[in-house]
């Protein structure tokens, strides 16, 4: 028996309860390859005692019930694979708390980035905030998907951005970590130390239960900031200054962009689109930067101390020439040609949305982000370039950004795809594309640590003692199957 519309409208109110056909299909799909299917119902909750009442409902009538916060994954993580109630939280968007003397703030699901960092500015402080994410995503749901943000490099902000956290589990009940399981205040000293377990509902894209609240790391602003950029003709060339920089711990913020990306940023003829898929639009400005940026550009990020901030950007700039100066790496403070590039990018750094402008060169952004180690991201770029002259699709049409993880340990990859929803045969033509160099990055080494869509069976196919231990657990949380079927591992 599956919930019915009056029970949901008793729990959330008429005015929270949906089942036209146009509510529906806004459900139904986004912008990735993941297939089409409507939800039955769609309830806005307003508090956690709504969700956990829902939840607690699903378990009793067997309904599938799939958390959406701002419907900005765009990798069909929010597609309900086995229909049921969308329960929609960008209701839920309260910034909780802001503790400016242990550097946290506490937030509901709905809170954005653009939301949530517009506040901390306000007070002298940020949130780490992912590259390419849009600004009305839920800050909440993309720390919980790993989203990585740009400051990953480090060991200590790349791994403790997210203390305590509330979570409603498929039972309906209330569950926390941190000090908030002993009854304390969240975000205290021992709070990170003791969340451990959160990470359990990391990545598992509302198939283990609800997260209504999460305490999260903030930062001061610094005073100063001095940007870099490292010119380079070929991808194998940037590995051994990119490697050296890491290891001597030189800068906040280090990542790498092709030219199509970095001329998509660029590009003052695009805006950053509302909706995705977005409306293609030709630019001659795009073509010019292309035809003028390098192949690749390292960008280098180096920020004051909130003590001797002149002598800390002094002694690492320092550093930087003389790691450059090694290798015969070419060291600019501005790029050739854009005026003010520096401070266009010192501004991505708080608010990194423009790269969005890429959604307007064919309409829809197809990405290929896996994990790698330094030493396999050349090997990874041919296979992909190889892949796409099989295909017929155009080398320098292919996006690309690279993040150094902890120091360089690991190296995050985003390689994108273009192309247009409205063209049938593009489309069946770049989704081969990218299933196909999917397989081969995986058989060639990356690591995809966030399986969504058709990659998850290629993940979990290859892990199959993993799995079983992964559905051991989900039967144990959650045991009537209601949170999100078929995500994941979790298809039957």
């Amino acid at each position: 028996m599956a919930i019915q519309k009056s029970e949901l409208e008793k729990i959330v109110g008429k005015k929270n309860v949906f089942d036209d056909d146009k509510t529906l299909s806004q459900y139904a799909q986004d912008q990735s390859f993941v297939p089409r299917r409507k939800p039955t119902l769609v309830a806005y909750a307003e508090t956690v005692e709504q969700v956990q009442q829902v939840v607690q409902l699903a378990n009793k009538t067997l309904t599938p019930v799939i958390p959406f916060s701002s419907g900005k994954n765009l990798h069909g993580a929010t597609i309900p694979d086995q229909g049921g109630v969308i329960l929609n939280l960008s209701k839920m968007n309260k910034i909780i708390e802001v503790d400016e003397e242990n550097w946290f703030v506490i937030v509901e699901p709905g809170v954005t980035y653009q939301q949530l960092q517009d506040a901390m500015v306000k007070k002298g402080y940020y949130i780490m905030v992912p590259f390419g994410v849009p600004p009305d995503r839920s800050v909440l749901s993309s720390y919980l998907e790993r989203d990585p943000v740009l400051a990953a490099p480090s060991f200590e902000y790349g791994n403790a951005i997210i203390m305590d956290t509330e979570i409603i589990l498929p039972t309906g009940e209330l569950f926390r970590t941190g000090n908030w399981a002993t009854g304390g205040k969240a975000g205290g000293p021992n709070g990170p130390i003791r969340t451990m377990i959160s990470r359990l509902w990391s990545a598992a894209q509302g198939t283990l239960g609800i997260m209504t609240k999460m305490a999260l790391h903030i930062n001061p602003i610094p005073k100063m900031r001095k940007i870099f950029f490292l010119p380079f003709d070929e991808l194998s060339q940037a590995v051994e200054p990119l490697s050296r920089i890491q290891r001597r711990e030189i800068g906040m913020e280090c990542f790498l962009l092709n030219r199509f990306n970095l001329a998509a940023l660029l590009n003052d003829g695009w805006q950053v689109p509302k909706d995705f898929p977005a409306a293609a639009a030709a630019s001659e400005e795009f073509s010019q930067l292309q035809s003028e940026l390098p192949a690749w550009t390292l960008i280098v990020s180096i920020h004051s101390s909130p003590r001797h901030p002149e002598e800390k950007i002094a002694y690492e700039e320092e550093a930087l020439r003389e790691t450059c100066d090694a290798l015969n790496a070419k060291l600019l403070e501005g790029l050739p040609n854009i005026p003010g590039a520096e401070n266009i990018i010192a501004g991505e750094l708080l608010r990194p949305w423009k790269i969005l402008k890429k959604f307007n060169y064919r309409g829809s952004v197809h990405d290929l982000t896996f994990k790698s180690p330094l030493n396999k991201v050349t090997i990874l770029e041919q296979t992909v370039k190889e892949l796409a002259d099989k295909y017929n699709y155009p080398r320098a049409d292919i996006g690309m950004y690279l993040l150094p993880l902890e120091r360089g340990r690991g190296i995050h990859c985003e390689f994108d795809l273009h192309c247009s929803p409205a063209d049938e045969r593009e489309w069946a033509a770049v989704k081969e594309l990218w299933l196909k160099s999917s397989v081969a990055l995986m058989n060639a080494g990356a690591y995809f640590d966030r399986p969504y869509g058709p990659w998850a069976d290629m993940v979990y196919g290859r892990a199959a003692d993993y799995a079983m231990k992964l559905k051991q657990i989900k039967k144990e949380i959650d045991p009537n199957n209601i949170m999100n079927p078929g995500k994941l591992c979790f298809s039957c």
